[in-house]
């Protein structure tokens, strides 16, 4: 069964998008999902836990009760449901690209009864943050953005002050999970696409299996 939901993972990876851009050293991962419970059946599957690891990610990350989360690249709400638990007093906003993930999230969102989740649609070149974030969140997303320093540079008015942005995406290398090795970007070349956007890296760690965890702060605070 693991070896089955690993090559479904790795087929939800290469098959993500038709066509692709490269931007210098790494091609840009653009996709449009359709038939999102399809795809919640691979993204909430409980294995995936083994590798995300979301309770170490959550806890690394220091939320308050009360933080505005915003989870770029939402998808289904693997993260953003998990994070509804941990700001009881607070706000979480998934935002995705394609209609019907958002509209399944909200959908999950309702039937739960999580009140303080809600998920909006956003555009690739543009996420339409609707109000200032304790933390932007992207996972397993970084490496599907274009114009990735123009983008994070765009954005740094979303940030309420002292906010932190906080990047997980996959580490280099022949994974069981993950995109091809072609479209992932190493941690080194993050930080130095995130530095000429204006941010400041505070955290990297290694500590999950397959993937990398960056945090910055604005490089003006």
């Amino acid at each position: 069964m693991k070896i089955f939901i690993r090559f479904l993972l790795f087929l939800l990876f290469i098959i993500l998008l038709p066509a692709q851009t490269p931007d210098k050293k790494h091609q840009t991962i653009k996709h449009s999902f359709n038939d999102a419970k399809r795809w919640a059946k691979i993204f909430e599957n409980p294995e995936r836990d083994e590798w995300q690891q979301p309770n170490f990610v959550i806890q690394s990350m220091g939320i308050q009760p009360n933080a505005v989360i915003v989870d770029i690249g939402s998808a289904t709400g693997y993260f953003p449901v998990r994070f509804a638990k941990v700001v009881p007093n607070g706000k979480v906003i998934g935002i995705d690209v394609e209609k019907d993930m958002v509209d399944y999230l909200n959908n999950r969102s309702q039937n739960e009864g999580i009140k303080n989740l809600y998920s909006i649609l956003g555009e690739f070149h543009d996420p339409k943050i609707p109000e200032p974030a304790d933390f932007i969140f992207i996972c397993d997303t970084y490496h599907h953005i274009e114009d990735r320093v123009e983008y994070f540079k765009n954005i740094k008015s979303d940030f309420k002050p002292n906010g932190k942005l906080v990047i997980v995406d996959f580490k280099k290398g022949d994974l069981p999970v993950g995109p091809p090795d072609k479209h992932k970007i190493p941690p080194e070349d993050v930080i130095k696409e995130l530095e000429k956007a204006g941010y400041v890296l505070t955290q990297h760690q290694n500590d999950l299996i397959y993937q990398y965890m960056l945090t910055f702060v604005l490089g003006d605070i």
